[in-house]
């Protein structure tokens, strides 16, 4: 009996301390609360200073971005404020010159591929012009033209009214190029043809 009640002490003082270690940990989580509460308020009392807002980019600057992403180079001696000339190394290879034209009074954006050649002194000029007309049928995006100076160009005109989309203007390049790619040896190939070859 003694034994039993000698332990009760022991017991009920570790009891004590446990239960007095509680209130000391629950007492420092009040306090750490109602600091940060203070702290919230205090920051949601103070004025946050607005972030400067970011320099808007021109619409040349965002194709020129675009480009960059893209891996082409920008050619500046012949490009202009409303003008961007590049150049585009496609990785399946060969090189694309691809000319980018903002015009505002159009509200249109233009993206031109030359150096296919020209149709002026051609023997086969109609035959020409009817691969010109079916590559147009089969392609997805942009067409074929022949210029002023007889000069086989390939463009993509697309409105400029609202804000530039990239992922829209990388996915037209890079198609555009994929053209290039595929049609310009046949092409070439028509122009340097006479009336025998077919």
């Amino acid at each position: 009996m003694l034994a039993l009640a000698a332990r009760k002490p022991a017991i009920s003082r570790r009891m004590e301390y446990f239960v007095m270690r509680k209130a000391i940990l629950l007492a420092g989580l009040a306090i750490l609360f109602a600091v940060a509460v203070a702290a919230a308020e205090q920051a949601e009392t103070q004025p946050q200073q607005p972030k400067p807002a970011a320099p808007r980019l021109s619409l040349i600057d965002q194709i020129k971005r675009s480009l960059k992403r893209l891996g082409a180079t920008v050619d500046e001696s012949k490009s202009s404020a409303e003008m961007v000339v590049s150049n585009y190394n496609d990785p399946k290879g060969g090189k694309t010159a691809v000319v980018v034209v903002n015009d505002k009074r159009k509200s249109l954006m233009g993206l031109y591929i030359y150096n296919f050649g020209s149709v002026k002194n051609a023997a086969n000029r109609e035959e020409v012009y009817r691969y010109l007309l079916s590559a147009n049928d089969a392609i997805t995006i942009g067409s074929f033209f022949v210029d002023s100076e007889d000069d086989i160009g390939y463009k993509y005109l697309f409105s400029n009214a609202l804000p530039l989309n990239q992922t829209a203007f990388e996915a037209a390049y890079l198609a555009m190029a994929a053209v290039v790619r595929e049609r310009r040896a046949e092409i070439k190939q028509l122009l340097g043809g006479g009336k025998d070859d077919k």
